[in-house]
């Protein structure tokens, strides 16, 4: 019985298992399409002091982890209370401040189209009094990157970051910035720093994974992913990249498991079909291949792999049939 190992084919190519030779199955990050309004989601949450009391006046900035520009503020009411509509799906960072109490800093995430809850209590001590010192670098730094100013934002946010090194979300948009200026082993050494101050950040240990493996690191990205994973349990899109990761240092066995659970957190993900699909060919699991590259095509027709898992069924299927290529 032929074990068969795949590498990337090209769509135009005429696919034909019977002379594929072992190679390696290399599988591309997942990248989140634009998202239109209906689909926005929404924090909201209630304030209160260690006494259960509701907070009236609490300031909540909002700052997107993977768009630099993306940040509100919006104010707790006389119950406490607070929302903020039209997020994007996204991690995001909420600092909470109020005068006479420490600042909280949380990151969560918002799926598809919820809204999430963001309560959180907050105890007294030395009050926060105007912006943080390092805000007008980052608000600037922000500006230069809505410009395409990189080299110039990277300058602010170092600025930033100097006033104020224990800010997070100053890291994460530096990080950001290095990234776009494909100065990768200074975006490295910034979401690391920023590892440091909030070593359960999803987005550092994300942006990590992600940066290495752009340079095929795959073996240095698998610890982030598998960080991001376990902080993020409920979001698909964290196992999904932990699969691929995985099946790039050929665990194909943990990687199926990763996938298998993204497919449980989204049932309708059409991506995690077809990659559990070629993981089945590569251990010579025909039909379950079939059944799997069926539900990706029924998820996704127009895919651009769409193609190749039409003719992969078809070898497949043949290959089941008596006098088909499996005899």
């Amino acid at each position: 019985m032929t074990r068969f190992y795949f590498y990337y084919i090209k769509e135009k190519k005429a696919l034909d298992m019977r002379k594929i030779v072992p190679g390696i199955l290399l599988l591309a990050f997942l990248i989140i399409s634009a998202l239109t309004a209906f689909q926005q989601g929404a924090f909201r949450g209630t304030v209160k002091d260690k006494k259960g009391n509701p907070l009236e006046g609490v300031k909540v900035t909002i700052a997107s982890m993977s768009y630099s520009t993306v940040k509100l503020t919006v104010r707790s009411d006389k119950k406490g209370q607070f929302i903020q509509i039209g997020l994007q799906p996204d991690y995001y960072q909420l600092r909470c401040e109020k005068d006479g109490f420490l600042p909280v800093v949380l990151e969560k995430r918002v799926p598809l189209g919820e809204t999430v809850d963001s309560s959180f209590t907050m105890e007294e001590g030395a009050p926060t009094i105007g912006e943080p010192l390092g805000e007008k670098d980052f608000k600037r730094g922000n500006d230069l990157f809505s410009a395409g100013k990189y080299e110039e934002a990277v300058e602010a946010y170092k600025e930033a970051i100097l006033k104020e090194p224990q800010e997070p979300i100053y890291q994460n948009n530096l990080g950001i910035c290095y990234t776009r200026l494909e100065r990768y082993d200074q975006a490295i050494e910034t979401f690391q720093a920023m590892l440091k101050i909030r070593p359960q950040s999803y987005s550092a240990n994300r942006s990590l994974g992600e940066l290495f493996g752009l340079q095929k690191k795959y073996g240095e990205a698998l610890p982030y992913f598998a960080k991001a994973s376990e902080v993020s349990q409920d979001d698909p899109d964290a196992f999904y990249n932990w699969g691929a990761c995985l099946v790039n240092t050929q665990d194909l066995d943990r990687a199926a498991a990763a996938f298998l659970k993204a497919k449980e957190l989204k049932p309708d993900y059409a991506a995690v079909y077809y990659q559990l699909g070629m993981i089945s060919v590569n251990q010579n699991k025909k039909e379950e291949a079939i059944r799997y590259l069926e539900k990706f095509l029924e998820l996704a027709p127009d895919d651009a792999k769409a193609a190749t898992a039409k003719q992969l069924l078809d070898y497949l299927k043949n290959s089941l049939t008596p006098g088909g290529f499996g005899e």
